[in-house]
């Protein structure tokens, strides 16, 4: 039987998810920005910066069936310590190796591969376990107070790992990352799990993939979700051109500087901040499904703009300031998509499915990424980026138009209640 969690007890729990995740970000990522140096300075490989973009999506998708099915089943507190414990005992590990590093690379690997296992469960079982946390009033409130407070992190790390590479070196930032992760480990000792129902049966017997299948089984059977999980893998993916084509065209094709680009992409977590910090005070969003598609389209049209603005003749202070403006408004609407969705799958997916639909869901958007990398890597070699751009926004319009025209199709034949 469930028990009933009260606003102040949410509140509690928001606290101290929120300083947990707080932790745990800004010490993965300025650990991520110094390992990069470190990886640069000693072996100067155009990959130092580009380990984890290959490491996370693979072992996602190695561990999609194992970790969607051990949340499932398993005491979401245990699986998080766990995880947490192992990455502590990891980063102890790599603490006392580093003043003997021989092949910093091999470690890097191995490394970022123990951390991305841990991250795997740890987010997942996270994700699982709101309903533990909070009560179903405070589920929004939790999760535009992750995503701000991880847009914050996203916008200084960068600078605090370049001032800490610079004053303690790698091997004291390694350190200071243990620190953290025993600080979020503890944190996650004081907070209390309260149990949750489990409605569907049990289904320890069948096998790994058996048991996968249903949740793969939940979102194919579900319009709304399904269509948002397309969506959402289709926008990663396409909006890889952005991550590749937006810094080449900035600083090779513009000649602009790495400063006035850092401008640029920095817009983007400012962006995404404000957006969850206007979430934050209105009510809870209706017709999900409506308010994705149409949100999608919006970026479209904005990627459409930005092609527009490579194929004129604008340079200088007026296309940087341009530019600015467009990647704040972009991380914005991106607030407004992302966060959404995740409340959605929070308050309609069964406790008892939220970690397989989860890890499907999340592996699928990170492979996305690499995927759309490639594609569009190869593309703004061969194409100048205000045609790739166009091409872009107008693939994003007709896709996300179609979806819309099936959206009205499927309400007007009440295949989906009215208000998705």
């Amino acid at each position: 039987m469930d028990t009933q969690i009260s606003n102040r007890q949410s509140v509690i729990q928001i606290v101290k998810a929120a300083s947990s995740d707080i932790m745990t970000t800004l010490g993965g990522d300025t650990f991520g920005f110094a390992l990069g140096l470190m990886l640069l300075h000693t072996t100067h490989s155009a990959m130092s910066f580009g380990l984890g973009s290959i490491i996370y999506p693979l072992v996602g998708l190695l561990l999609v069936i194992p970790v969607g099915n051990l949340v499932d089943h398993q005491p979401h507190r245990l699986l998080i310590l766990g995880s947490k414990l192992a990455g502590i005992l990891a980063f102890a590990l790599y603490a006392l190796l580093v003043p003997w590093l021989s092949m910093p690379m091999l470690l890097a690997v191995m490394m970022l591969t123990i951390v991305a296992c841990c991250d795997k469960v740890t987010t997942t079982a996270f994700t699982a376990a709101v309903r533990e946390l909070v009560n179903p009033a405070h589920i929004k409130t939790l999760a535009t107070i992750e995503q701000a407070a991880i847009a914050t992190i996203q916008l200084v790390s960068p600078i605090i790992a370049a001032a800490l590479y610079a004053w303690i070196g790698f091997a004291g930032i390694v350190w200071i990352e243990l620190g953290m992760e025993i600080i979020s480990a503890l944190i996650v000792l004081t907070m209390r799990f309260h149990p949750v129902t489990r409605l569907l049966a049990d289904d320890h017997a069948k096998s790994q993939w058996q048991q996968f299948r249903v949740g793969l089984r939940y979102i194919r059977d579900r319009f709304t979700l399904r269509t948002i999980v397309l969506v959402g893998i289709l926008l990663d993916f396409l909006f890889s051109s952005i991550d590749i084509g937006l810094p080449y065209a900035i600083v090779q094709t513009r000649h602009l500087s790495s400063a006035q680009l850092s401008w640029v992409l920095s817009a983007f977590a400012a962006g995404i901040l404000l957006g969850n910090l206007l979430l934050m005070v209105m009510p809870t969003v209706k017709r999900i499904l409506r308010l994705v598609l149409g949100l999608g389209a919006v970026i479209g049209l904005l990627v459409v703009l930005l092609g527009s603005v490579f194929l004129s003749t604008l340079n200088g202070q007026w296309l940087i300031g341009l530019l600015i403006g467009w990647s704040l408004l972009v991380g914005i609407v991106l607030a407004f998509i992302n966060t959404p969705m995740s409340v959605y799958m929070q308050l309609t997916v069964p406790t008892e499915l939220l970690g397989r639909v989860d890890a499907t869901f999340s592996t699928l958007m990170q492979l996305a990424l690499p995927l759309g990398t490639l594609v569009y890597g190869s593309l703004f070699q061969a194409c100048a980026a205000g045609p790739v751009y166009l091409v872009t926004g107008l693939v994003i319009i007709g896709y996300l138009s179609y979806n819309m025209w099936r959206v009205h199709h499927s309400v007007a034949t009440k295949q989906i209640g009215n208000d998705e």
